[in-house]
């Protein structure tokens, strides 16, 4: 990154082009080598425990070169890294440029971590929590978490509800009572969204364990019930094929009631075929939904528990932590995709293979 001109924060002078510039790892801020090694840290390194990250400052540029600057690049307001003029998000740290110039955006403070973010911004550059809007969004500055009574360092088990929150992000005020009812002993819940959308929720919601479990006990489920599905669906065919071959239409009132009669009785000799077959297909698939909807919500606790835990371990910076937090969390609408096209694929492959080998 080209730090040209940036005063360094230690002895205050510019930072030139070839100089030896260090940059701290925690808050990015650049500063010279040397002038690191006299401090033995980062110049800004009190500021790091409230989240500060450094910006890049504008630097003076004269009357005749200002339009050109200004229509052939953008200087991203997180990172300070030049882009094209047309670019949307920042080529170097992905940051959303703000619709409005730099030097007029307002900005909204993370009410977890405090740290300052462009207007625009829809999540905290740097933990990664919800922003709230000028009408009160997710957090909105709020001490307790929108949609719930829950403030946001009350304790749930070891974590509190803020950082489950920023786990579960926009699901907080579904997901965060459910939580506190297990943490006072209640072992199941009953998740909706896992019973309609089994097995593709957990890999939703990052759940890829349970998801490959529950994948392969429904493509497994499919096959075993291949026979009975086949069944239906030749008693269907048969009892479409014979209402076609009625001519209602040109029926005499005697041969329309006639027709009527024997239509009524193929429709009992369709339901009495496929009542067996229906019922145990309906009745597998439905049991297979919901042990995924009564154990989801324990599922999702339990790793969101390990997940928490693990960076915690493992990060000693509180905003890091809720950064890695809300990355380890949160949705993956790819997965959900991909495992519904999976499971698709795989049993089409399997019906394939075993058609294969009949034929061999």
């Amino acid at each position: 990154m080209n730090y040209e001109n940036q005063p360094c924060p230690v002895c205050e002078k510019p930072l030139r082009d070839g100089e030896d510039i260090v940059v701290c790892p925690i808050c990015a801020t650049p500063q010279h080598r040397e002038c690191w090694m006299v401090n033995g840290r980062c110049a800004n390194d009190d500021l790091h425990a409230s989240g500060y990250v450094w910006k890049r400052e504008r630097t003076p540029v004269t009357e005749e070169t200002h339009s050109d600057q200004a229509s052939d690049s953008r200087v991203c307001h997180i990172c300070g890294s030049e882009n094209p003029a047309d670019a949307l998000h920042c080529g170097n740290c992905g940051a959303l440029f703000s619709q409005q110039t730099q030097n007029n955006t307002t900005n909204k403070k993370c009410a977890f971590c405090g740290k300052e973010n462009s207007d625009d911004a829809l999540h905290c550059n740097q933990c990664g929590a919800p922003l709230g809007t000028t009408q009160g969004g997710f957090f909105g500055g709020n001490p307790k978490v929108a949609g719930t009574d829950f403030d946001a360092d009350e304790k749930i088990g070891d974590n509190t509800a803020g950082e489950l929150a920023i786990y579960t992000q926009a699901s907080a005020h579904r997901y965060l009572p459910k939580f506190k009812k297990f943490e006072s002993g209640k072992k199941i819940g009953f998740n909706f969204a896992a019973f309609f959308f089994a097995p593709y929720w957990f890999f939703y919601r990052k759940l890829y364990k349970a998801g490959a479990f529950f994948l392969v006990a429904f493509v497994t489920a499919s096959i075993l019930l291949s026979g009975y599905s086949d069944v239906i669906y030749d008693a269907a065919m048969e009892y479409t094929d014979a209402l076609n071959s009625f001519n209602i239409e040109e029926a005499s009132g005697e041969e329309l009631e006639i027709m009527t009669g024997e239509m009524e009785k193929m429709m009992g000799d369709f339901y009495t075929k496929i009542k067996k077959p229906m019922f145990i297909t309906l009745g597998i698939t439905a049991v297979l939904r919901l042990i995924c909807a009564l154990t989801a919500d324990r599922l999702y606790y339990k790793k969101a528990i390990a997940d928490i835990k693990l960076i915690k371990d493992g990060v000693a910076e509180p905003h890091m932590q809720r950064l890695m937090i809300a990355r380890r969390g949160g949705l993956s609408a790819l997965a959900f995709a991909a495992s519904f096209l999976g499971e698709t694929m795989l049993i089409n492959l399997l019906f394939y293979a075993a058609d294969f080998i009949k034929n061999i």
